[in-house]
């Protein structure tokens, strides 16, 4: 009865080992939300720098069954624009002041995956993250000010694919906090 048990065991550990159940990623979207606005509001009067970080994610999933994964997914994304700000009062010269304003937003979210095409050196999928996210705003010159805002956030995630066994690239387009496109690195263990 001790050798089937140890040998149950033993064919359990291997399973696991073999089946390779784990993924950690690391992608990288130059469309990040940021990227977004500065297409979207342009350069303002004044605007001489105007940076983009893009978002970086970090990704832990793990297989529930052949078809779903549940996992967790770390956002990282930053802007920054710098310039000289001009303020009218009306009975006065006008004020020419040199600011610098900072966003950053940090995000935790859980995801589900659905793999709709498995073939053991490619993968295709769709997704949903719901998370928390906090956004750190930073005003320095002419007003200085600074806020934090907190909530919820939402990605969807249309199509997705991860090509190679146990290494390889990874990338999905979608709509959300991660960016409209990512594409990185993965490892599967």
């Amino acid at each position: 009865m001790k050798k089937i048990k140890l040998l149950a065991v033993l064919c359990c550990v291997l399973t696991s080992a073999i089946a390779q159940n784990e993924e950690i990623s690391i992608t990288y979207s130059p469309a990040s939300l940021y990227r977004f606005e500065k297409w979207v509001d342009g350069r303002s009067d004044g605007q001489a720098k105007y940076f983009v970080l893009g978002a970086f994610n970090l990704e832990y999933s793990r297989y529930l069954n052949k078809w779903l994964k549940l996992g967790i997914n770390i956002m990282y994304d930053k802007t920054v624009s710098e310039g000289v700000q001009a303020y009218y009062y009306t009975p006065y010269p006008n004020i020419n002041s040199p600011y610098r304003s900072s966003k950053s937003a940090f995000v935790v979210a859980p995801q589900l995956d659905f793999e709709y095409l498995r073939h053991p050196k490619f993968k295709l999928y769709s997704g949903l993250n719901i998370g928390y996210a906090k956004e750190r705003i930073r005003n320095e010159g002419g007003l200085n000010s600074s806020a934090d805002i907190d909530g919820l956030t939402v990605h969807l995630n249309l199509l997705g694919f991860r090509w190679g066994q146990k290494q390889g690239f990874t990338g999905n387009i979608g709509i959300g906090y991660k960016g409209l496109i990512n594409l990185g690195y993965f490892i599967r263990f």
